[in-house]
């Protein structure tokens, strides 16, 4: 199978795309912020019966396709990845067991056939879980970085809930979860420190919170960034980027002292702010950045080519 539809659909953001899996190339995409919560709370808002919330989900994913640029046959086969898999998405599916491989034989794959109100089969991705974590969604990035060697590594996977991988000999064998992008949006927008913070950039002051990240407790230092405006006058901007490094220092601080190469996973935009961590530290770790969305089609490609 060539061509194939992928489906990130995540909890606050919904990306399809066309993609030609011989060449690994987009050929058309819809992105909106109809993310799985959305979908949920729209889905709820009906009040049907659970019996209408596949199909409820389907006439979602119709409509998108239907907005992708030429003729899309019927038949073409739509992969979905993310939050799609959980309890508020399309269809529940039980996470698999660590450890993760990069052949495929791990994964649980869902395959729905199409019917009237959305054509195309769905195969539906799940999670995959440890002892004491889980992982959605990043288990179609994580499939797209291809370990290449046996060393012992680290892929961080920023986000909402950031997600670090711990590889060794070609096997994913841990999992530790950090709420850093939730905790920070709470923090900026709902907590009274939102009266003392303005998005921008100031990389002094990311560095000053971090490095207190590392050796504080944050229960106590988060605090810091009020009497930083109150007691030494600091502005709006310093405070956000002195709160961005506080947090993303407490998170990285896990890999102090830890061997072996980091990836980190992730946008343009999140992209600096952990390597600058990073580097920060002191991590005399080799250090590489992967396109998230690089890594997203390739994981959805190996899916296709295994399974369809």
């Amino acid at each position: 199978m060539r061509t194939f539809i992928s489906c990130d659909w995540g909890g606050s953001t919904f990306r399809l795309r066309l993609i030609d899996a011989g060449k690994k190339e987009i050929s058309g995409a819809v992105l909106s912020d109809e993310g799985i919560a959305k979908t949920h709370e729209q889905w709820m808002a009906t009040n049907q019966p659970e019996s209408e919330r596949i199909g409820f989900y389907r006439r979602k994913l119709a409509g998108a396709v239907s907005q992708l640029p030429g003729n899309i046959e019927k038949n073409i086969p739509v992969v979905v990845s993310g939050m799609a898999s959980s309890s508020i998405g399309l269809l529940e599916l039980p996470y698999q067991k660590f450890p993760f491989t990069w052949d495929c034989s791990g994964f649980d794959i869902k395959i729905m056939e199409g019917d009237e109100n959305f054509h195309h089969p769905l195969y539906l991705v799940t999670g995959f879980k440890t002892d004491e974590d889980v992982i959605r969604g990043e288990e179609t990035l994580l499939l797209g970085c291809d370990p290449g060697d046996d060393a012992e590594k680290v892929y961080i996977f920023p986000g909402t809930h950031s997600k670090h991988v711990f590889v060794k000999n070609k096997t994913g064998y841990d999992v530790r979860t950090y709420m850093t992008g939730e905790i920070f949006r709470l923090l900026t927008e709902e907590s009274i420190l939102r009266y003392s913070v303005t998005r921008g950039v100031d990389s002094e002051s990311f560095a000053q919170g971090f490095i207190r990240g590392i050796d504080d407790n944050l229960l106590h230092s988060v605090f810091m960034v009020r009497t930083r405006q109150l007691l030494q006058r600091a502005n709006p901007v310093s405070n956000y980027q002195y709160l961005s490094g506080l947090l993303i220092g407490t998170e990285l601080r896990d890999l102090n002292g830890r061997d072996g190469p980091v990836y980190i996973v992730c946008n343009e935009l999140i992209k600096p702010a952990y390597l600058a961590g990073l580097k920060l530290m002191g991590s005399t770790s080799e250090i590489y950045y992967l396109n998230a969305d690089e890594m997203f089609i390739k994981g959805h490609c190996k899916i296709a080519d295994y399974y369809l």
